[in-house]
């Protein structure tokens, strides 16, 4: 019987990894900024919202889809003190962080709201990529009395 089990399993596996083959993807020959998501919210499924004094997360994923280096310039966030960014720890003091292909990276956002109510922000990031040197993405939080 566990012969016949492995028999079974065998013509199974070969299928799955057949699936799993090397993907070609043509990349273009200019520096591609890809992102996640075009906003960051924080705790506002449901209405829901994040208690006055604490803190939440979001984090951005960014990756070059190019054959040539991305260099993120700046990153950075207008509107109120409630929104705050870790850059990460790569980047340089001075000069662009630079992406190679297929490399990524993560920006982290932090939330702690001062008040009971909602707040916006945005969150700038400048490039040298051929789909759009300057992206803004949309800051947006709640918060409630605890």
């Amino acid at each position: 019987m566990s012969m016949r089990l492995r028999n079974l399993w065998l013509p199974l596996t070969i299928i799955a990894l057949a699936g799993c083959g090397d993907e070609t993807e043509e990349l273009p020959n200019t520096p591609q900024l890809i992102i996640d998501r075009t906003e960051l919210s924080f705790d506002t499924e449901f209405s829901a919202g994040t208690y006055v004094g604490a803190t939440t997360f979001n984090t951005l994923y960014i990756e070059n889809r190019g054959l040539q280096t991305l260099e993120l310039n700046d990153a950075a966030i207008s509107g109120p003190s409630v929104f705050t960014m870790k850059k990460p720890e790569n980047w340089p003091e001075n000069g662009p962080l630079k992406l190679e292909t297929y490399q990524r990276t993560f920006i982290e956002v932090a939330f702690k709201p001062n008040a009971a109510k909602e707040f916006t922000g945005t969150l700038t990031l400048k490039s040298n990529a051929a789909n759009g040197d300057t992206r803004e993405l949309a800051l947006k939080g709640k918060g409630i009395a605890p």
